[in-house]
């Protein structure tokens, strides 16, 4: 395997079974596992791989948690794996495999028992052909491109234990069938486009431990049957739309402690938790009414944006920075009847309320009605005819041309400059809240909205198309962690961004500059926010964006502490993308890649640098330049030089004590340092660092090891306290929850 180059210095010699480091051998000498994870390994599998016939366990995948790593690049279709018959355990996640399909080599791998081809990019549908895998217990192919259906056919492995497609674009109904997995104990399909219903049949998987369906357009019940999971620990149903009643056994569940059903159209009234295993329980968003529930300490009850009593702002709530009338919802409902279904799906069981895809017309419609459409369609195609040429003449004779006209793309509004003036009073003083690079920004509300209007001075000001790229570009960017443009306006030496507001300000201010610290776990959410927005912006935007100037201050809170990166607009997009750059500089001193400073290259590499600095300030408590450091020390040497000599208690923000679990922002102070690498290339994707930092979180879901901090505390809008955060855990726990369940990519963490 020469083509690999493995940088290994036992590997001397002739014999894999003297020692060589990643290999083990069985009594015969013959090779039987190798772990060349993290070992820089670039290019196709190699044909040579084929000798090793007894091979077993074969590890590719990238990157260990916590460990500075030598990123693999294997690329390629994987068939000379073909051959290894006896292989249990394949993984290859985090690699640069770019795959129309899915790789067909797999499919002769029968002994399999473990796979994980996850955190790749592997498109084309999930193939029937894995049934054929009659041993596999784990199958993970999250994160890729994959789409659907889900086989009903998946439902005959019944060996399978755990299952994680997330984040692939299935666009399928959950097989029922998965009900005949009783061995099933983890089931992860969060943002993967599903719809239709929650199957009464998963109640037979009663080993089931953990569960995890958000983000999708789920409708419908949770059915009663799942009340036979009694080994349920944790059930994440958040962000569909889901309805009808909360279901009265779900805090029985003997096992059962971390539960959220947030953002969904669950109503009717939730009564008092009993003192049971339940740690923490989140509804919040949904339409839930009557008397609030209580419940005993440590239980963690967050249910904020819900219509119970006492109701103000005229019967509405306020949720996401908006507001829902809870009255005209529920009077929708007489009688049990279903809320309406979303976009591009109709009702199709009136008695759970599931809704499904609405069918495209049948192609063996009856000839006369094809006959019918054919006629309209004629019809239709002269009297469009007809009126783009009456629209051309008009066009010609016009003394205003035609594109001054333009009002922007689907789903932001153009709003006409009286409306900003009055709404800002002309641009008053005592409306700006703050200012940058770009302009100033001023609050206001428009059409009963709190809203953030960014006005360009003389020297931002754009060209017409250009601003106007700017705003299509900026309407297509739709994530939760980034900040929302909401419309625009351009007029003669004019152009404005109207975005939505953030209550809370920015980050710098909300670290240095308050004496209130945030406490630890909101630390952790809102590194995980801004890696999140990053991630959406390197890799899922189109075209992708690079922000180039990721700090503090571009880091803005809403009223939930929630992090969205702003100032991002067309900061660097992908080469073909018609726009005209602003001439702005590259990014803020204490953040800007020396790479940048060296080549004036400016890549994805950049902003995780930036994110890295912005890490170790959210750990430290310290600003990324501070003339008090010794030697003029930026941040990231100052960290590396205290770490290395008085370990990593020596660089947490002081303001924190002890409340904080200590190997978890240990890891997290590595993390930063990756980030901040010197060389771009040893610093880590955004994508890697999410799986890492959503791991960290999952950690302190799994086991609810949240230190008792009143800024931790959940606070409904009344300002009571609803259940306490527990007290310091034996923090030991962490690794164990960090390879069950987080982000499934857990053998890039810890090993099986």
């Amino acid at each position: 395997m020469e083509s690999w180059k493995v940088n290994y210095t036992t590997w001397v010699g002739n014999d894999p079974c003297s020692g060589w480091e990643g290999v083990r051998c069985n009594n015969l000498g013959r090779v039987t596992y190798l772990n060349l994870s993290n070992t820089g390994i670039v290019g196709p599998v190699p044909e040579e791989i084929t000798a090793l016939q007894y091979l077993e366990v074969l590890d590719l995948c990238n990157p260990r948690y916590g460990v500075k790593p030598q990123l693999n690049a294997v690329s390629g279709d994987l068939a000379p794996l073909g051959s290894l018959i006896h292989l249990r355990d394949l993984n290859v996640s985090f690699n640069d495999i770019t795959l129309d399909s899915f790789p067909s080599a797999v499919f002769n791998l029968r002994n399999l028992v473990s796979l994980r081809i996850d955190n790749l990019r592997i498109a084309g549908p999930l193939p029937k052909e894995l049934v054929g895998l009659t041993k596999l217990k784990y199958m993970y192919l999250a994160n890729n491109s994959l789409t659907g259906p889900i086989p009903p056919e998946y439902g005959n492995m019944k060996s399978l234990q755990e299952i994680s497609l997330w984040n692939n674009n299935l666009e399928s109904k959950i097989p029922p069938e998965f009900g005949n997995l009783l061995n099933l104990t983890y089931l992860n399909l969060h943002e993967c486009n599903l719809y239709g219903g929650l199957p009464q049949e998963l109640g037979n998987c009663r080993n089931m431990d953990s569960m995890s369906l958000y983000g999708n357009s789920l409708t419908g019940i949770i059915p009663d049957s799942w009340k036979n999971m009694n080994k349920l620990r944790i059930l994440w149903l958040h962000r569909n739309q889901l309805t009808k009643y909360f279901p009265e056994w779900l805090p029985s569940l003997p096992s059962l402690y971390n539960v959220s059903l947030d953002y969904n159209l669950l109503y009717g009234p939730v009564a008092n938790f009993p003192n049971a295993s339940l740690k923490i329980i989140s509804f919040t968003c949904n339409y839930f009414s009557g008397t609030a529930p209580t419940a005993p300490p440590p239980l963690v009850l967050n249910f904020t944006g819900n219509c119970f009593d006492p109701i103000d702002n005229n019967n509405k709530i306020r949720c996401q920075q908006q507001y829902y009338d809870c009255s005209a919802y529920l009077k929708e409902l007489p009688n049990g009847s279903c809320p309406r279904c979303p976009g591009l799906q109709s009702l199709e069981d009136p008695k759970t309320c599931v809704c499904t895809l609405i069918s495209p017309v049948s192609e063996t419609s009856s000839s006369k009605g094809k006959l019918v459409g054919s006629i309209l369609g004629v019809g239709a195609f002269l009297l469009i005819m007809v009126l783009l040429w009456f629209l051309y003449k008009w066009y010609m004779k016009s003394t205003k041309p035609f594109e001054d006209l333009w009002y922007g793309p689907e789903g932001v509004i153009r709003y006409h400059v009286e409306d900003i003036v009055t709404a800002t009073d002309n641009f008053h003083s005592r409306h700006e809240i703050g200012a940058g690079g770009f302009g100033k920004v001023y609050y206001a509300v428009l059409d009963g909205k709190e809203v953030a209007i960014k006005r360009a001075n003389s020297s931002s000001i754009q060209s017409t198309s250009g601003f106007r790229n700017e705003v299509v570009l900026l309407s297509r960017l739709h994530h939760v962690n980034l900040v929302r443009l909401l419309g625009f306006c351009e007029g003669e030496g004019i152009q404005i961004l109207v975005y939505e507001y953030m209550s809370n300000g920015n980050l710098f201010t909300m670290l240095f500059k308050r004496k209130t610290s945030l406490s630890w776990l909101t630390r952790l959410d809102i590194a995980i926010g801004v890696a999140h927005g990053l991630e959406y912006l390197h890799t899922f935007a189109d075209p992708p964006v690079i922000h180039r100037d990721v700090k503090p201050s571009n880091v803005l809170l809403d009223n939930n502490l929630v992090a969205k990166l702003s100032d991002f607009g067309i900061s660097k997009v992908a080469p073909g993308f018609d726009s005209e750059m602003p001439t702005r500089p590259c990014g803020t001193a204490g953040y800007i890649d020396p790479q940048y400073v060296l080549t004036e290259q400016l890549t994805s590499a950049s902003d995780v640098y930036s994110f890295g600095v912005v890490l170790l300030e959210l750990v430290t408590g310290h600003k990324s330049i501070d003339n008090a450091r010794i030697d003029g020390q930026n941040l990231v040497e100052w960290v590396a030089v205290k770490l290395s000599s008085e370990g990593p208690e020596s660089v947490v923000d002081k303001r924190l004590g002890n409340d904080y679990p200590k190997q978890i922002f240990h890891d997290i102070i590595r993390l930063g340092l990756d980030c901040a690498a010197f060389k771009s290339g040893e610093r880590p994707s955004m994508k890697a660092v999410v799986t890492i930092l959503d791991a960290c979180r999952w950690s302190v879901a799994t086991d609810v090891s949240v230190p008792n901090d009143a800024e931790s505390s959940i606070v409904n809008e009344g300002g009571h306290s609803h259940g306490v955060v527990v007290g310091d855990q034996d923090m030991e726990k962490t690794a164990e929850s960090l390879e069950r369940f987080s982000t499934d990519a857990m053998s890039v963490v810890l090993p099986r």
